[in-house]
């Protein structure tokens, strides 16, 4: 990456910290280690009510991934952050926990949502599936 004195900036107002901060050539995260939800169960009471193939469609971010800037994220680890959104220079620490929100349906978003105010004794909407 250039230094701050020899990144390009464009002509008119002086935004040259949105230029450094861009993620726009960032490449994508790739899933290393391909975990899911359902390996880590037993470790989150947020998991405990949802399926084994619903667990199996959550798949984890990679120890030492950075957290993409603006992206939403829920850490199982604390439930209090249910879907908070990534400043950018966030990384998945060892033995975190983290679903990243483009990587899973909005239903099963919203029912990890749910599940962490569950938790919490946070009054929640009411489930859209039928219980099974």
């Amino acid at each position: 990456m250039a230094k701050y004195d020899e990144t390009k900036v464009p002509r008119g107002t002086s935004r040259r910290w949105e230029v450094l901060m861009s993620d726009d050539g960032a490449p994508p995260a790739t899933r290393q280690d391909g975990r899911t939800a359902l390996d880590v169960r037993a470790e989150h009471r947020v998991l405990q009510s949802f399926s084994d193939s619903e667990l199996r469609l959550m798949p984890l971010l990679a120890e030492a991934e950075r957290l993409a800037r603006r992206g939403h994220y829920l850490d199982l680890h604390d439930p209090a952050r249910a879907g908070f959104v990534a400043e950018g220079d966030e990384v998945v620490e060892p033995g975190q926990h983290v679903i990243a929100r483009n990587e899973v349906t909005g239903a099963l978003w919203d029912e990890l949502q749910r599940a962490c105010d569950g938790v919490l004794g946070r009054r929640s909407p009411t489930r859209l599936r039928p219980a099974v």
